[in-house]
């Protein structure tokens, strides 16, 4: 496997769909083959600083948008194989079919050329899929020090409080709503609607009470007796 590719295999019974996907930054592409609700002026994400035209394409909405075609037919509960394989190390679920669409959402969605996802674009570089909330909590607020561990090198003004963490993530619960929106009707299975809502579950849950849930997670996170 290539160092920048991730690839996500869903074996059902009938049927395997493969999915080859790039973890660098991912270019928006415009065309008229793409369905009506990726348009960036269908109801666009209040949060968004691009100003919507009729030609443009919301670049999260291209990135998925054949995740949804290949998977239109199937319900969210469905019982799957999930074969993840990156250059380094492969991993294996079975679960249901919204859980692992929630991971590959995941890192489609952070490397799409959204201005709002692409802060969290610095972990796809090492994604792991079928994180609980206190790895998904660890990769998060580590890759946040880090990037802020640099700009300190930089001279710039690093947010070891990590305030603009916390604003991201209350941007993220109104993206969370208003993506939603988006799809919502698109189609006929519900896999993709909730593995979308699952996406950003978890940064509810941290924008809520990030503090609290380091608080919470200490010894585990900082190995402490």
């Amino acid at each position: 496997m290539n160092d920048e590719v991730v690839r996500y295999t869903f074996q059902f019974e009938d049927r395997k769909v493969v999915f080859d996907t790039d973890t660098k930054p991912h270019q928006n592409r415009v065309g008229p083959d793409y369905p009506e609700w990726t348009r960036m002026s269908y109801r666009q994400c209040s949060c968004c600083p691009v100003k919507a035209c009729k030609e443009d394409r919301c670049p999260v909405a291209t990135r998925i948008s054949a995740v949804l075609e290949a998977f239109a037919s199937n319900q969210s509960t469905e019982r799957v194989k999930v074969t993840v394989e990156t250059a380094q190390r492969n991993y294996y679920q079975e679960c249901d079919l919204q859980v692992g669409l929630n991971s590959l959402l995941g890192i489609l969605m952070a490397t799409s050329a959204c201005p709002v996802l692409e802060r969290l674009g610095a972990m796809a570089n090492f994604h792991i899929p079928f994180c609980s909330t206190r790895e998904t909590l660890h990769r998060t607020v580590g890759s946040y020090l880090m990037q802020q561990y640099f700009k300190q090198l930089r001279g710039e003004e690093p947010d070891w409080e990590l305030k603009e963490l916390k604003e991201l993530y209350t941007e993220l619960e109104g993206l969370n709503r208003d993506f939603s929106k988006r799809i919502e009707g698109s189609i006929q299975s519900d896999a993709v609607s909730n593995a979308v809502i699952m996406f950003f579950a978890t940064s509810v849950v941290v924008a809520s009470s990030l503090d609290q849930q380091l608080q919470k997670h200490e010894k585990y996170l900082t190995n402490a007796m």
